[in-house]
This record gives C-alpha cells, sequence and structure tokens, in this order.
C-alpha cells in the first residue's frame, strides 16, 4: 500500500476538502436564472449529451460526468475557461505564465497533456502537432456558454484515439436563448480591460441568429521576487451563430469564429553563438485562425435521428521557436435507432484531414516542414435494457485508421443500476489509446545548454507507436433528500508503451557536445483515485458546492531500457498533478438584487523529478454582485486572495519561463436590452 504523509502543511487542505466534500454535489446545467430556483433533485434530471452522444438524465450517465451550467459560469468569477475547469473532480489545472495553462484529467499534467480530448460544439481542438490543446486560442466569451459537459475517464469508444483520461465538450448557446442585446465589460489589476458585445434577432418563426464580438487586455504575471514578468498578452475575436428549424423534422446549425492574439514570451535558449551558457531571449508570439461548422439533424422520433456534421478549422502561429499553419477538414456522420423494445443503438462514420506548414528554427526542426494526415473512423454504442428502468448495459467499440499505427480498437462495456430513482450504481472497463503526435515520430529539438559546452537534445522515433491504458471505473450517485446530492467514482487505470525520453550516445556536433534523448515507448505503470462531489442547498437563498480528488501514480521504465532507473518507481514522472485537490463553493442570494459568492480551492504539492516541487496552496476568490435593475450587473471580484503570489507548474520540454499567478482585483458592468 501506497502511504501518503500527512504533513503539517498539508493537513489543513486535506481537513478543509474532505469537510466540503459532504457538503456539495456536481454544478449541473440548468436554465434558471437564479442558483437556487431548482431543487437538487430536479438538477439530477437535467440531460448531458457527452457520456452517450444523446440527451440523457446525468443521474442515468453510467459515466464520472460532471457539468458546469451557464449560472455557474456566470458566479464563479472566472475570466477564462481553464480556470472554470478548477470547480471539476480530477481535473488539474496549473496558471504556466500569465497566456499559458496545462490542462489534465488524472493525471499526465503538462502544456501539451495528450491523454484528453477537447471539443467546442463537436469540434476537435485537440493539436496533432505536439498532442493537447492551445488553450490561449480559446477566446470564446464565457457568457456565450451554455455549459461545459466534463467526462473523466476515457470516451474513446465514442470520441476517438486521445480521449484516454477524459473528455470536455464545450457548448454555447442556441440562437434562440441569446436573444436582444449585451454589453460586458470591466477592468482590474490583472484584466486590464475587457469587452464583450453580442447581439441575438429572431429572423423568422424557425430561424435566429446570434452574433459576438469581444476584445481583452492581460497584464503580466509576477516573477519570483515580485516583478513583472514577461508574459502579457492580449487577444480577441468574432463569431456567429444560426440555428434553423427547417421543417417539423429537419434542423440546420451554421456557426464560425475568428480570432487573433499576441503574447510576451521569456524562452531559456540553446546558445548558438556561446554553447557554453544558456541564452534567456524575451520574445513575441502571434496567432489567429477561423473556423466554420455546419450541423445538420432530421430526428424521426424520440429514439430515431440522423446527424450530418462537417467543419474547417485554421489557425497561424508565430513563435520564436517554432511556426506553425494548420487546415482541417473534419466529415462526421451519425445514426441512431432502436432495436427491438430494449436496446438503443447509435453508429457513426468520420474523416478528417489535418494539413500543416512548419517553419522550422535552429531550435526545433521537423524533417518535413510540410505534411498532411489522415484519419477515417467508425463506432457503434449499444445500450442494452436488461432490466427497464432498472438494469442497463452498455456495449460499445471505436475502429480507426491513422497514418501512423494503423488500425486501433477501442472498446467500452459499462453496467449500470438504478435500484430506485435516487440511487444509481455504475461500473466499467475500457481500453483507449493516445496515437503519436508529429511531434513523437519526427522532432529535433535542442531544448538545453549545459556547461562544458554540452548540448541536450530530444529526437522523434520512427518507430513510435500508441499508448494505451485499461481503465477500470466505479461509480455511486444519490439525492437522499431535495436538498443533498453525492456522487462518488473511483478508478484503477493500467498504462503500457508511454511516452519517455531515454539518454542515447553522446556525439560531436558542429559546436559542442551532443547528448541525445530518444522519444521511446518504454514506460509503463498505474494510477488509482477517489473523486468525490456533493451538493447541499441548507437555504433556499444558499446553496454550497464541492469536489475532493485522489490521484496516486505509479510509473516504471520497461525491463532492457537501457537505464540505470528501470526498477525505482518512477511517480514523478508522471508529474504536474497533484496527489490531492479540494474546491468549496458558497452562493449565498441575499435578496433580489445581492449576490456573494466565495470559493475556497486547496492544491497539494506537486512532484517532478530531482527532487523538485511547487509547493501546495489554498487561496479564495470572492465575487459581490448587484443588480439595481433588472437589466444591470455590477459585479466586484477578488482573485487568489490568500497569498500575494504562488507558483502553479514548471514548465517540461518548452522552456518558457513560468510566472507566479498574482493576487488580483477587477470590475465588471453587465447591460443587457
Amino acid at each position: 500500500m501506497h502511504v501518503i504523509p500527512l504533513t503539517p502543511t498539508f493537513r489543513p487542505i486535506l481537513a478543509c476538502a474532505i469537510f466540503g466534500s459532504f457538503l456539495s454535489a456536481p454544478a449541473i446545467a440548468h436554465a434558471a436564472n437564479d442558483l437556487t430556483e431548482l431543487s437538487l433533485e430536479a438538477l439530477m434530471e437535467i440531460s448531458v449529451t457527452s457520456v452517450s452522444k444523446k440527451p440523457q438524465k446525468l443521474a442515468n450517465a453510467a459515466a464520472a460526468a460532471f457539468v458546469i451550467s451557464h449560472e455557474d459560469i456566470r458566479r464563479s468569477g472566472a475570466t477564462n475557461i481553464p480556470d472554470l475547469l478548477r470547480m471539476v473532480p480530477g481535473v488539474q489545472v496549473a496558471r504556466i505564465d500569465a497566456n499559458k495553462w496545462a490542462v489534465s484529467i488524472r493525471g499526465f499534467n503538462g502544456r501539451f497533456a495528450n491523454k484528453l480530448l477537447v471539443l467546442k460544439d463537436g469540434r476537435s481542438i485537440y493539436t496533432p502537432l505536439f498532442s493537447g490543446v492551445y488553450w490561449e486560442h480559446q477566446t470564446t466569451p464565457l457568457e456565450d456558454i451554455e455549459r461545459i459537459e466534463v467526462i473523466r475517464g476515457p470516451g474513446a469508444a465514442l470520441w476517438g484515439a486521445n480521449a484516454v483520461n477524459g473528455v470536455i465538450n464545450i457548448i454555447t448557446k442556441h440562437s434562440s436563448d441569446s436573444n436582444g442585446g449585451m454589453i460586458s465589460a470591466g477592468m482590474g489589476s490583472a484584466e486590464k480591460g475587457f469587452v464583450t458585445l453580442g447581439y441575438g434577432k429572431n429572423l423568422s418563426d424557425s430561424s435566429d441568429m446570434k452574433v459576438y464580438g469581444n476584445y481583452s487586455n492581460h497584464a503580466a504575471g509576477q516573477s519570483s521576487n515580485g516583478s513583472a514578468a514577461n508574459d502579457a498578452w492580449q487577444n480577441g475575436s468574432a463569431g456567429f451563430r444560426l440555428d434553423s428549424q427547417l421543417d417539423d423534422k429537419d434542423s440546420l446549425t451554421i456557426q464560425g469564429d475568428v480570432f487573433s492574439g499576441s503574447y510576451d514570451e521569456t524562452y531559456t535558449l540553446y546558445n548558438l553563438s556561446n554553447p557554453g551558457i544558456p541564452q534567456v531571449q524575451q520574445s513575441f508570439a502571434t496567432t489567429s485562425g477561423f473556423n466554420l461548422l455546419s450541423r445538420w439533424q432530421r430526428t424521426l422520433s424520440d429514439t430515431d435521428s440522423i446527424t450530418l456534421q462537417w467543419y474547417y478549422d485554421h489557425y497561424r502561429r508565430s513563435m520564436i521557436e517554432l511556426g506553425e499553419t494548420r487546415n482541417t477538414v473534419d466529415l462526421d456522420l451519425q445514426h441512431r435507432f432502436q432495436l427491438g423494445k430494449r436496446q438503443d443503438i447509435i453508429w457513426g462514420l468520420g474523416y478528417r484531414y489535418s494539413y500543416d506548414n512548419l517553419s522550422n528554427s535552429p531550435y526545433i526542426a521537423f524533417n518535413q516542414p510540410t505534411k498532411g494526415a489522415n484519419l477515417f473512423s467508425g463506432f457503434i454504442h449499444d445500450e442494452i435494457a436488461l432490466v427497464p428502468d432498472r438494469l442497463s448495459l452498455i456495449l460499445g467499440t471505436r475502429l480507426e485508421h491513422n497514418d501512423y499505427t494503423g488500425f486501433e480498437v477501442q472498446p467500452n462495456a459499462r453496467l449500470l443500476w438504478s435500484p430506485s430513482q435516487k440511487h444509481s450504481l455504475w461500473a466499467s472497463v475500457s481500453r483507449a489509446v493516445r496515437t503519436p503526435s508529429r511531434g513523437d515520430r519526427e522532432i529535433q529539438y535542442r531544448f538545453q545548454t549545459l556547461p562544458g559546452p554540452a548540448q541536450l537534445e530530444i529526437n522523434g522515433t520512427n518507430g513510435f507507436k500508441s499508448e494505451t491504458v485499461i481503465a477500470y471505473e466505479l461509480g455511486y450517485r444519490t439525492t437522499p433528500g431535495p436538498r443533498i446530492s453525492l456522487d462518488l467514482a473511483l478508478f484503477v487505470n493500467q498504462y503500457d508503451k508511454l511516452r519517455v525520453p531515454l539518454s542515447g550516445s553522446p556525439y560531436l556536433g558542429a559546436s559542442s557536445i551532443v547528448q541525445p534523448f530518444n522519444l521511446s515507448n518504454t514506460m509503463h505503470g498505474h494510477t488509482y483515485g477517489a473523486e468525490l462531489s456533493a451538493n447541499w442547498k441548507p437555504l433556499d437563498w444558499w446553496r454550497l458546492q464541492a469536489t475532493y480528488s485522489y490521484l496516486c501514480a505509479i510509473m516504471y521504465l520497461d525491463q532492457g531500457s537501457g537505464e540505470p532507473i528501470a526498477e525505482i518507481n518512477r511517480s514523478d514522472l508522471a508529474g504536474g498533478s497533484p496527489r490531492h485537490q479540494g474546491s468549496i463553493r458558497s452562493g449565498f442570494d441575499l435578496g433580489k438584487q445581492v449576490e456573494l459568492d466565495f470559493w475556497l480551492r486547496a492544491v497539494d504539492r506537486v512532484a517532478y523529478i530531482d527532487q523538485i516541487a511547487i509547493p501546495g496552496y489554498i487561496t479564495m476568490d470572492i465575487r459581490l454582485a448587484w443588480k439595481p435593475v433588472k437589466q444591470l450587473e455590477l459585479a466586484l471580484v477578488g482573485q487568489n486572495l490568500f497569498q500575494k503570489r504562488h507558483p502553479e507548474y514548471i514548465p517540461e520540454f518548452i522552456n518558457t519561463t513560468a510566472s507566479e499567478v498574482p493576487r488580483s482585483v477587477y470590475g465588471k458592468v453587465t447591460w443587457r436590452f
């Protein structure tokens, strides 16, 4: 058994998290204007779509599902999507600097967390170059997000490769829910200035349209000595959405976005002129892009529908280490029907083509500056009612073919037992893969200079294979009364063929000795943990929500890897992820005009290799809002109030200089008309 020492620093964190875990439940999407309007039992009846690609009650989802509702977003005080995800148990969020985040589920956190699939309205925003998400690209106004559905655990049987440890689906509002105008603006110490404009209009009895535009200017973070870091940034975006009910059976959605941003960065680079001395260089990066999505759906009945979706996505990034331009086209067909009285079947086919154009630098280079990649896929999902309304068996699998490893099979089996409307128990076993990125196979990265002179270099491997996981999960949900609900998930994940850089033979380069590290599939191991969320409504005007999660990762290098540490527990190789973290949110409605929200977070220390660690921290956000009239809201938000600043992350291979998260405050005005 792996024993976790309760250090004096950590004891208050754990006590706070355990106490809070019996007070709150998962935030759930709902249409109410006030978070205290619906009972918790009613909230558990709300439908989610990411678990099985069809609407179903959250209480009947055979997966570890959590939903951040629009009301949760509004009252959180957060100004970006990664910070919103901090309220979800089992999700690790760390701010690298003022314009970069590391987000993962159930471990293996990093700027390019490669075991997490992120979608926006069904469009994948996972980049195949390094495997991960550019969170700084995600500039959708928070006011336009209807909900964020987070599935912890493998979702590959439905959503495909790279949905290894979870799926995040960001769902924006239907156009009919955005009629009228909205202006939101504010400024503060970290958020120097931001403004969002939105307008929706009913075009006819069957069609609605909305448009939006936003701009934000963000101050730099702070260095460990309190001085301003070189990581200030600004970004802007605009978009539209058209929803039309063509007839009694057919509906059509067309939507698109365009964005642009600029970012200050500081790198520690390999010194080309003097290899013995590292080169610290400040730089300026830019990014831009646009996307267009169309979705047609024919609904024949509650259990029979056909959906056809396609999208085109383009973005361009210009950085001192690498330039990237990417174009992606995706086509997806899905059909749902009922077979007999007890089987609900969904099947689908998909194709994706992604083409990139890279600008090499003396630091990062790829053998082929341009390259295209194909992905073919098909899936089937069958939900069988063994005992109607009591016991269900869910079977499914996804078959994919990619250009690197060929065919990949990702099956899934789940069992859901609901002895009553207030209790449900589910279990699952799944296999998922993380397919190679272009970087895994082709990168050559001069990432560090050592005294000597000497140079460290990371090289991709042509034979790099897919990483695999076999995941076992067990969950329980209950709403014992109208004012309390609990949600518990337990998991054990067994990983194989994990990526690890192994040292090769040194050689003499053009101006220095080079120590290469070759990416290899020679690490295996397992993780296990527990995630608890609860919701308690002690009074009609007061709601408490809280979460707690525990994660342990134990990794080993394979026998015959050639490394002397092959027998050593390498739990820190899955670093970037705290073992314990907890969150408590408390919302008060002080009459009809005033809202007061508290958000307490506690995060354990994060250990890395070579005895490097980031201390644990406890912090709190507070939001006070006043509505002098129904259409106008004035809000004051304080963030990270318990310390002047705190670090959350140490960069891995991409050597940008991290900064610390400062205490901050901002004011915001929202007017709807």
